[in-house]
């Protein structure tokens, strides 16, 4: 992953100055579910796609 944050505080913080992507659309909840096949994006940081394993 990209080892943006590592709580969940710091998540809040984070996304309340940065904006972050999921499958294209700005998104910034912290509790989002995320599921197989989306990808997240941050920009300056980098972008990942969910892969079931």
């Amino acid at each position: 992953m990209l080892d943006v944050v590592a709580t969940g505080g710091m998540a809040k913080a984070f996304l309340s100055e940065h904006p972050i992507y999921i499958n294209g659309e700005q998104d910034n909840r912290r509790g989002r579910k995320l599921r197989n096949g989306d990808v997240v994006l941050i920009p300056g940081k980098g972008k990942v796609k969910i892969e079931q394993s």
